[in-house]
């Protein structure tokens, strides 16, 4: 299927990365920093058992805490090293686990298993055990899923639209053996397709000639880089009982080198970008999963007051300098921190200022160039007003404004009928962009789809 959208947005954003994967210090490897961390900031609607104490001695591999809904998905190091810190939010919520790793640091080694050959129950205790299992999300409710229940497909992710995201080639670049691997195991723990989905004008090899799954082409603007959008064109959720299972092309990589290396796959490429970021410094660079903020800013940001962002502009979460990188993101975005008002901002023209809905001048540019956007919402939250821009930046079959309220009043049956189960909270991030109300409809979503689903699955 190909499939082609033209509702959606590229936000023009200054400070985007171009060219080659580079390394951080030049050094032709990848840098192992002072700390790595284990971030489970992601996982906060889980109930963690921690399996480790500060000081004690961990190897990569070895279980850190596990899923107490879940015996036996574990989440593992991610370094070999003493633990240096364990660190907790709201609620004793496990943060980060910061280990100090050694100066030579211990891989464990495992027998390689065949993709071909594995059965679906060896690949499932696999899969937990070793840490790849949070890696995978049940659509609907965007939850870990469950082992015992076989997915009806899945749908694997070769592409990304989002703000500075990696293109999802170059994750695959130099691993295309791997790649291919893992698909073949994924097509062991489901009776249905694996569904690949990849830009039309992809290069990949690894994309195109694929085995093992069913192959999409896709092209337009973000989100054309989302599961939904590909879920609800391809093989639609109809109840809260269809499971269907996603991830993406760096996940992917990771299940085959396992399988194929006997060994955990440790790098990822991410994008330093933002107009925070000091020209010429942005790019994209292989690290270590779990780098630390301060060594990813070093000789990149300014002195002036900035934003740090683990994940793309719309749908990162805000961290400091003593962060890490978030377990699912591939992106550290800077953007400058702005908080002074602006003298009767209103009243002018704004040629320099990006407008979607064309109050300003800059909106009514043929070719607007990229602009330095600043944390400055240019307003306060207010009641909605106009629906329509939303459905301008949802290519998908959704009314936005009346979903929203529909979650906000917590009339989850009505929310149902308009398509709570078909989206993700990433799925609103546009429509929260664009918003002239200042809503914050991506957390409103992600809490609303949390409700129900404790609601429909206890």
């Amino acid at each position: 299927m190909h499939i082609k959208i033209q509702k959606g947005l590229n936000i023009p954003i200054s400070g985007k990365p171009e060219g080659e994967i580079r390394e951080l210090a030049g050094s032709g490897s990848v840098v192992k920093p002072a700390e790595i961390s284990l971030n489970l900031s992601s996982f906060d609607d889980l109930r963690l058992r921690l399996l480790k104490k500060v000081d004690e001695r961990v190897k990569i591999g070895e279980p850190l805490c596990e899923d107490k809904g879940c015996p036996g998905r574990m989440f593992v190091s991610p370094a070999t090293g003493s633990i240096k810190e364990i660190r907790r939010g709201v609620k004793r919520r496990l943060i980060d686990i910061v280990i100090q790793p050694d100066a030579s640091e211990e891989i464990p080694e495992y027998l390689p298993v065949n993709p071909e050959g594995v059965t679906r129950h060896d690949l499932i205790s696999l899969l937990l055990n070793r840490g790849l299992f949070t890696t995978i999300q049940r659509r609907p409710f965007c939850i870990l899923p469950d082992p015992k229940i076989a997915p009806r497909s899945i749908f694997v992710k070769a592409v990304e639209s989002a703000p500075f995201t990696p293109p999802a080639e170059l994750q695959v670049e130099g691993l295309e053996a791997e790649f291919q691997a893992g698909l073949t195991a994924l097509s062991k723990l489901t009776d249905g397709p694996v569904h690949l989905v990849y830009r039309v004008d992809s290069p990949c090899k690894a994309f195109t000639e694929a085995k093992h799954v069913q192959k999409h082409t896709v092209e337009g603007p973000h989100p054309i880089g989302t599961h939904s959008l590909h879920i609800q064109h391809i093989d639609p959720i109809k109840s809260s009982s269809d499971v269907i299972w996603t991830l993406n092309a760096h996940d992917v990589v990771r299940i085959g080198y396992m399988l194929t290396k006997g060994k955990p796959y440790l790098e990822r490429v991410i994008a330093i970008a933002g107009p925070g970021i000091i020209e010429g410094k942005s790019g994209y660079f292989r690290v270590r999963d779990g780098y630390p903020v301060a060594s990813l800013t070093a000789g990149r940001v300014p002195k002036s007051s900035q934003r740090y962002i683990s994940g793309d502009p719309l749908t990162g979460k805000q961290i400091g300098i003593d962060g890490f990188l978030g377990y699912n993101d591939y992106v550290f975005s800077v953007i400058p921190e702005n908080t002074e008002r602006e003298f009767l901002h209103f009243f002018r023209p704004g040629f320099d200022k990006y407008s979607f809905s064309r109050a300003y001048m800059s909106g009514h540019r043929k070719n607007p160039a990229d602009y330095p956007f600043t944390t400055n919402q240019h307003g306060e939250h207010r009641a909605f007003i106009d629906a329509t821009l939303y459905d301008k930046v949802m290519p998908m079959n959704i009314p936005v404004m009346h979903l929203v309220k529909s979650v906000l009043a917590e009339n989850f049956e009505l929310a149902e009928e308009l398509g709570l189960l078909e989206v993700a909270p990433e799925d609103f991030a546009l429509s929260t962009f664009v918003c002239p109300s200042k809503m914050e409809m991506t957390e409103i979503m992600k809490q609303g789809i949390r409700t129900y689903a404790g609601e429909m699955l206890g």
